[in-house]
C-alpha cells in the first residue's frame, strides 16, 4: 500500500501543473560542477538559494537522451532502472542556503564515463525547467606493484611488493620447481623458496570493490658455483699454460691476473680454463680463475713464477778499416762471453772478453765472425756479429767557392775506389749532374745558401770522407718602386732601392741611368727596368711603369626646367679611363641615387634654380669641372578655360600636377552648388558638369586636395 501511495505521489509530481514551475530554484553559482573522481566514485558540488531537495541519477556510459526534470525526479525516487546505476536525493537544509555542498557519488565501474542528470526543486517542490547534465570519467584503477625481482645464490629471495589498493596475494607463473611463500602469500615481502634451481615469474594480485590488478617480477635461482684452478709453477721465458678445471654448462670462467707486477695477456682467450698467459714483466704472479653462475661467483688462484732467459744480442758488425774495431752488444740477463768464431788471425779483447762493448784487436786482415754468449743459469743464447778489417784510403774533395746562380762545378781528386758526392747541410734539395760518381759532377741546389759536399771513397768496404762548402748567393733584392702617374708634360723621381750598382734603360729619358734615384720626364706612358749588380757580381732586374695621362675634361649636360617638379635625371659625358667623376651642389639642394655616376637621378629640388658641379678627376692632372642648372617653377594654376575644342585652353590644366600624387578636385558655381567632382584628376576637365553637359559661361569656384601640400582654392571662368 505504501509504494502504490509512493508511485501516485511521483505521478502528482510528474504531471505539476506549468504555473507551479514558474518560480524555480536557482543553483548557486559554479554549480552543479564535477568536482574529482575516483577509480569508484565522483564527487560533486552542488549548492541552492534556497531550502529544498536534490535529485541525481547516473548512467554508466554517455547518455545523450537528456531528460526532462520530472523524470529525473521520478527515477531517483524510484531507485534507479534503465540503465541508471546509482540515484541519489539530497537536502538543503535551513542555513545551508547559497553554500557551496559536496556529495559523493559512489559507482562500481572504474575508466568509464558516466552521465550525470541533476535537477532541484524547493521547499514547495517547485521544479527546476530543465536538468544539468554533467560528464565525467571514473579514474582508471591504480597498477599493482609487485617491486623488483632479481638474482639469487640460493632457493631462497625477499619479495617486495607495495599494496596499492589494498590485500593481495602471491603466486608462482611459471619455473622449474615448486614455490613455497612465507610466513604466507599474503604478505607483501614475502621469502619465496623453490625447489629447483632456474628462472621464475611470481605474481602480486589485489582486488578493492571494481579493481582488480596484478604485477609479475621475475627472479633467477642459480646455484652456486665451484672454481679449480689447477696447478701452477716456475718459467724460464713469459708464457705458461694454465689448468683450470673446466666449468660446468651453466657457468663461465674467467682468467685474471690478481699479484704482480706488469700486465698478462690470456690465449686464445681469458675464459679459456687451458689459455696460455704471457706477461709483461718477469716475476711472481698470482692468477684467479673465477666461474660465474648468473650472478653467482667462485674463484680460486695459482702462483706462477717468471725467470727471465737472456736474449742475446751481438749487435751490429760491419766494415773497419784498421785491425781494430768496438763491439757493441746489448746485454739482457745472466753473464756475457765474447768468443772468435773464425777469421784469418788470432783476436784479443780489451778490458776482457766479458764486457759487452769491448774492443777487439786482430792479428792479420780478414772477415772475422764474433759471439757473444750469455747464461742465466740454465738458461743460454748467442749471437753472432761479422766484422770485414781493411787497409785504410784518402779522400780529397778539391776546393769549393762562391756563385751567383743555383749550379756549381766540383772538382775531387780522383784516387782508387768508387768515390760519390752527398750533400752534408744545406737548405735546399741538390742533384748531381751527370751523376754522384764523377769527381767533377755539377751539383745543382734548390735554394741559394751555403753547402758542404762530401766526397766519399769506398775501396775494400773501407771509406774516406772530404767535405767543400759552396755558398750559393741568391740574386740581390731589388725594387725599382710602385707603378706612378704623371700629367702629360711632367716628370717624377724614381727610387729604387737595394744594395750595389744601379743601371736604369731607357737612359735618354732619365736625368742619371747610373743612381738609384734619377729624374723621369717620358713624353707617354713609360716601362723603366732597373738592373743591381751586388759585391759578388750577381745581378737582379726589376720595373716600374710610369704611366702619362690626358688632362681630363667634363660636361654636366644640359640646363633643365621643370613645373613644380623637384625630381628630374642628371646626364654628364661619362668620365674616360682611370677617371673618376662626382656631383655637388652649387646652389638650391637635392639629393642624390649616386654622386659618383654622371647618370644619377636627383631629388628634394628647391623652387628656382638649384645649380650642381660634374667634376672630373684622374689623380693626376688638374680636375676639370662644368655645371648644370635645374630651375622648378611654381605651381601655375589657370583663371580661364575656353573649351570650344580649338586646341587652346580647352581644359582645365595644373602644370606640375604628376608632382603632387593622388589629386580630387570639385567644382562650385556661384551659389554653391556642386558641378563637377573628379577623385583622381588628370587635368581632363572641359567644362562639363558631372552628367557631361556643357556648363554655361561664367565664373566657377574650385577646390582640389592632394597627398602632398595643403588644400587649393580659386576661381576659374568659362568662356566659349
Amino acid at each position: 500500500m505504501d509504494r502504490l501511495i509512493r508511485i501516485i505521489s511521483l505521478f502528482f509530481l510528474i504531471f505539476l501543473p506549468a504555473a507551479e514551475l514558474a518560480a524555480q530554484p536557482a543553483w548557486v553559482q559554479g554549480t552543479p560542477v564535477v568536482d574529482s573522481t575516483g577509480p569508484a566514485s565522483i564527487t560533486i558540488n552542488y549548492g541552492l538559494n534556497v531550502t529544498g531537495t536534490v535529485y541525481i541519477i547516473v548512467y554508466n556510459y554517455e547518455n545523450n537522451s537528456y531528460p526532462t526534470s520530472s523524470y529525473v525526479r521520478f527515477m531517483a525516487l524510484m531507485g534507479g532502472g534503465g540503465g541508471i546505476v546509482e540515484t541519489v536525493i539530497l537536502s538543503v537544509k535551513k542555513g545551508d542556503e547559497n553554500k557551496i555542498l559536496q556529495t559523493v557519488l559512489q559507482l562500481n565501474d572504474p575508466d568509464q564515463v558516466h552521465t550525470i542528470y541533476i535537477v532541484a526543486a524547493d521547499s514547495k517542490r517547485k521544479l527546476q525547467a530543465t536538468p544539468v547534465r554533467l560528464i565525467a570519467r571514473t579514474l582508471p584503477c591504480r597498477p599493482a606493484d609487485a617491486g623488483s625481482g632479481g638474482d639469487e645464490c640460493d632457493r631462497d629471495f625477499i619479495l617486495s611488493a607495495v599494496p596499492v589498493l589494498g590485500t593481495g596475494v602471491w603466486s608462482r607463473v611459471s619455473g622449474p620447481g615448486n614455490a613455497s611463500f612465507s610466513p604466507n602469500a599474503g604478505t607483501p615481502d614475502a621469502t619465496v623458496s623453490v625447489t629447483a634451481y632456474g628462472t621464475y615469474v611470481f605474481r602480486w594480485t589485489e582486488n578493492s570493490g571494481g579493481c582488480r590488478s596484478s604485477d609479475e617480477v621475475t627472479v633467477n635461482f642459480y646455484q652456486p658455483p665451484v672454481a679449480n684452478a689447477g696447478s701452477g709453477g716456475s718459467e724460464c721465458d713469459r708464457d705458461f699454460n694454465l689448468q683450470a678445471v673446466s666449468p660446468s654448462s651453466e657457468t663461465a670462467g674467467t682468467w685474471t691476473m690478481t699479484s704482480g707486477t706488469g700486465t698478462a695477456t690470456f690465449m686464445p682467450s681469458a675464459n679459456s680454463p687451458a689459455a696460455t698467459v704471457t706477461v709483461s714483466e718477469y716475476g711472481t704472479k698470482v692468477f684467479t680463475w673465477t666461474v660465474t653462475n648468473g650472478t653467482c661467483t667462485a674463484s680460486s688462484d695459482v702462483t706462477v713464477s717468471f725467470s727471465s732467459p737472456p736474449v742475446a744480442n751481438a749487435g751490429t758488425g760491419g766494415n773497419n778499416c784498421g785491425l781494430e774495431f768496438y763491439l757493441n752488444a746489448v746485454p739482457s740477463s745472466g753473464t756475457g762471453t765474447w768468443t772468435r768464431v773464425s777469421g784469418p788471425g788470432t783476436a784479443r779483447f780489451y778490458p776482457n772478453n766479458h764486457d759487452p762493448m769491448a774492443r777487439v784487436t786482430v792479428s792479420a786482415y780478414g772477415t772475422y765472425v764474433f759471439r757473444w754468449t750469455e747464461v742465466n743459469g740454465t738458461c743460454t743464447s748467442s749471437s753472432d756479429i761479422t766484422v770485414g778489417f781493411f787497409e785504410q784510403v784518402s779522400a780529397n774533395a778539391g776546393s769549393g767557392g762562391d756563385e751567383c746562380d743555383l749550379n756549381f762545378t766540383l772538382s775531387a781528386v780522383q784516387g782508387t775506389g768508387t768515390g760519390t758526392w752527398s750533400k752534408v747541410s744545406g737548405p735546399g734539395n741538390v742533384t748531381f749532374t751527370p751523376d754522384a760518381h764523377r769527381n767533377n759532377a755539377t751539383v745543382t741546389v734548390t735554394q741559394s745558401g751555403e753547402y758542404d759536399f762530401a766526397w766519399t771513397v769506398v775501396s775494400n768496404n773501407c771509406t774516406s770522407t772530404d767535405v767543400v762548402r759552396v755558398v750559393f748567393h741568391s740574386a740581390p733584392v731589388v725594387n725599382a718602386g710602385e707603378d706612378v702617374a704623371i700629367c702629360r708634360g711632367g716628370s717624377i723621381r724614381l727610387g729604387a732601392t737595394g744594395t750595389g750598382s744601379f743601371s736604369w734603360i731607357p737612359a735618354n729619358l732619365l736625368s742619371n741611368p747610373a743612381i738609384a734615384n734619377p729624374l723621369a720626364t717620358p713624353a707617354s706612358t713609360t716601362v723603366f727596368t732597373v738592373t743591381l749588380t751586388d759585391q759578388w757580381g750577381c745581378r737582379n732586374s726589376d720595373r716600374v711603369t710610369v704611366e702619362v695621362r690626358d688632362r681630363p675634361t667634363a660636361y654636366a649636360g644640359q640646363d633643365q626646367i621643370l613645373d613644380f617638379l623637384f625630381e628630374t635625371d642628371l646626364e654628364a659625358d661619362p668620365p674616360g679611363s682611370n677617371e673618376t667623376g662626382e656631383w655637388s651642389v652649387v646652389s638650391g639642394s637635392a639629393s642624390f641615387t649616386d654622386i659618383f655616376s654622371n647618370e644619377t637621378h636627383v631629388w628634394d629640388l628647391s623652387i628656382g634654380d638649384n645649380a650642381f658641379v660634374w667634376r672630373v678627376s684622374n689623380s693626376t692632372c688638374e680636375p676639370a669641372s662644368d655645371t648644370v642648372v635645374i630651375r622648378v617653377n611654381e605651381l601655375v594654376l589657370p583663371s580661364l578655360i575656353t573649351p570650344d575644342m580649338d586646341g587652346n585652353n580647352d581644359f582645365f590644366v595644373i602644370k606640375g600636377i604628376e608632382s603632387l600624387g593622388r589629386v580630387s578636385m570639385k567644382v562650385f558655381n556661384r551659389w554653391g552648388a556642386c558641378v563637377f567632382t573628379s577623385n583622381d584628376y588628370a587635368n581632363d576637365w572641359d567644362g562639363k558638369d558631372d552628367n557631361g553637359n556643357p556648363l554655361q559661361e561664367d565664373t566657377y569656384y574650385y577646390v582640389f586636395k592632394t597627398d602632398k601640400i595643403d588644400a587649393i582654392k580659386g576661381f576659374i571662368v568659362i568662356k566659349y
